[in-house]
């Protein structure tokens, strides 16, 4: 089946929490500053996700499997509110980035969500292939989780919000991830005590002006694709097609 007619019959609906209840305090103990959001840098990144939240100060990760871009795009607005509602530090992370041999080593004070898009018969993403087949066959015990789907009870993982499900053929995907959405604010509030607050603009960077700087600097750019850019595109070993930067 052609991509630009995928099915999409599951858009997520995962909040996977790996949270306890009483680890509010670990989550919102930070100095009040801006939480923010980033999205998972391909490449140099560890696969090792617990290694990439601790380095990145991050406290929550939001995973993507998508085909078409549809999910990506929930993620990053999932992404955005939790960080500008919940003071939340979320890490946006495709799933064929990392592995999953330490996935039970993320601690009880990381959020962990999922969204995740199937087509044709209900396939994963090629992205999301091997995740589904590590929590099918791999997977030993995932007692930390709190969850909403995948069929993680017999690995001990306990349900935290309700599962959502969008099919892109009845056009109603954006109202009912929406919907989604907004019952899992409302479980974080209920179930885990956190405090939602009005939605206020946090910048995702810092600039600062540097007086002087060499115009031959290896840091400056004059309008030219940096080099270290310019490299991956031609080691084919890491390149991989992204529909929004096609050239």
């Amino acid at each position: 089946m052609a991509l630009d007619t995928l099915d999409f019959t599951v858009m997520i609906a995962i909040a996977v929490a790996m949270i306890a209840y009483f680890a509010k305090n670990k989550i919102f103990g930070g100095d009040g500053t801006s939480a923010g959001f980033t999205a998972s840098v391909g490449g140099e990144t560890s696969r090792n996700l617990v290694e990439t939240l601790q380095k990145n100060g991050k406290n929550t990760v939001v995973f993507f499997g998508s085909q078409t871009g549809t999910a990506e795009d929930y993620a990053s607005k999932l992404a955005k509110e939790l960080s500008s509602k919940f003071n939340l530090k979320v890490l946006i992370a495709d799933l064929a980035d990392y592995d999953y041999e330490n996935f039970a080593d993320v601690g009880d004070d990381i959020l962990v969500f999922f969204l995740a898009a199937t087509y044709g018969e209900g396939e994963p993403t090629d992205n999301a292939v091997d995740f589904f087949e590590f929590i099918d066959n791999e997977a030993d015990n995932l007692s930390s989780l709190r969850y909403s789907v995948f069929g993680l009870e017999e690995l001990g993982a306990e349900r935290f919000a309700e599962y959502g499900e969008g099919d892109d053929g009845n056009g109603t995907m954006d109202e009912d991830f929406l919907a989604w959405k907004d019952s899992v604010f409302e479980s974080l509030k209920n179930n885990l005590n956190f405090e939602e607050h009005e939605a206020v603009y946090q910048p995702n960077i810092e600039l600062t002006e540097i007086e002087e700087m060499p115009l031959d600097d290896p840091h400056v750019s004059n309008g030219e694709p940096m080099k270290k850019e310019v490299m991956k595109l031609l080691d084919l070993t890491r390149f991989k097609i992204d529909i929004k930067k096609m050239f």
